[in-house]
């Protein structure tokens, strides 16, 4: 399984539209990325404004091959979107999941 966190940094006067992001954004990332093998979205907000991200999102795929397929087809939709919303530059890490340990 492969997690990609999509990481917008908390700036002093930085502008992020958290409806928009909330109900636009994701919407469009989960209609254009369904199909490469995403398995899940996960939105996290900071829990005060010391925090070093304003919004962290991970997007669960099963395959690094998934989302590099994905990303060629309709990544420039997804990022051409992004100043709808922000002026703050996203940054992106993709990463294989080592450990993934739900508690119940």
């Amino acid at each position: 399984m492969i997690d990609v966190l999509v990481m917008y940094p908390n700036r002093d006067g930085m502008r992020f539209d958290d409806g928009y992001y909330l109900g636009e954004h994701a919407a469009l990332v989960a209609r254009l990325l369904d199909g490469y093998g995403m398995r899940f979205m996960r939105v996290a907000k900071g829990s005060d404004t010391g925090s070093p991200y304003y919004i962290v999102t991970h997007l669960g795929f099963d395959s690094l091959e998934g989302f590099q397929t994905a990303i060629d087809a309709v990544g420039s939709t997804i990022f051409e979107d992004i100043p709808r919303f922000t002026d703050v530059e996203p940054l992106i890490q993709v990463g294989h999941v080592l450990m993934n340990h739900p508690l119940s």
